[in-house]
């Protein structure tokens, strides 16, 4: 989502990134990580190469570099309470921020829209990767949770006031639902004892088949 401005970014908890900075996320694995310690909270290097079936030296040279970007940061004690560690002395991690909301690039800015263009198909890639995860894992789940994921593909007709307008409602519906924050498990605060991490993915563009006006 390019869009910066909108109900969805809290600058207390979002991070805004011009698309040069980009560059760090425009890679799968470090993409990757960093929505795994988003989602699921603080990790190792250890624990996370368990989770994506890579070398533990391969995810802690990412996770340095995402450290160095300013995307993720050492977890502190009060992160670690209640986690599982191990004793020894790896080191622990945290995301930085909430989410990454990408301000565009320049129109003149060849290299920033180069990297913006990696970055945006390496969130494309993951977001299919965690669809098709989905699909592969429905049958373990109740049927009303069947029922209530939905792929849709819905061709509209539309101004480019009228997407703008689109893309602000569905981003105004999502601000009005409960976030999730790893540090607030199913049964704590105002989270049901019943909910689940529920992925919610859009997509708002020209269709490519067409010639651009």
């Amino acid at each position: 989502m390019s869009e910066v401005n909108g109900p969805l970014f809290d600058p207390g908890q979002d991070v805004v990134t011009d698309a040069k900075a980009l560059h760090t996320l425009a890679h799968p694995l470090r993409l990757r990580l960093l929505g795994l310690l988003r989602v699921y909270g603080p990790s190792t290097a250890t624990k996370l190469a368990a989770s994506c079936g890579e070398s533990s030296g391969l995810t802690s040279y990412h996770l340095r570099q995402l450290s160095a970007a300013g995307f993720v940061m050492d977890a502190n004690p009060v992160d670690l309470a209640g986690l599982a560690q191990t004793g020894g002395r790896e080191r622990w991690w945290k995301a930085a921020r909430r989410s990454t909301f990408a301000a565009p690039p320049e129109p003149d800015d060849e290299a920033a829209a180069a990297v913006s263009g990696d970055y945006l198909r390496a969130v494309l890639a993951a977001n299919a990767a965690a669809a098709g995860a989905w699909l592969s894992g429905e049958h373990r789940w109740s049927q009303p949770w069947r029922d209530a994921a939905n792929f849709s593909d819905i061709p509209l007709r539309l101004t480019l006031a009228e997407a703008r307008r689109l893309d602000e409602q569905i981003a105004a519906l999502l601000a009005q639902h409960r976030w999730h924050d790893p540090a607030q498990p199913p049964g704590s605060g105002d989270v049901p004892a019943d909910a689940v991490i529920v992925r919610v993915q859009y997509q708002v563009f020209p269709d490519a088949d067409q010639d651009p006006s």
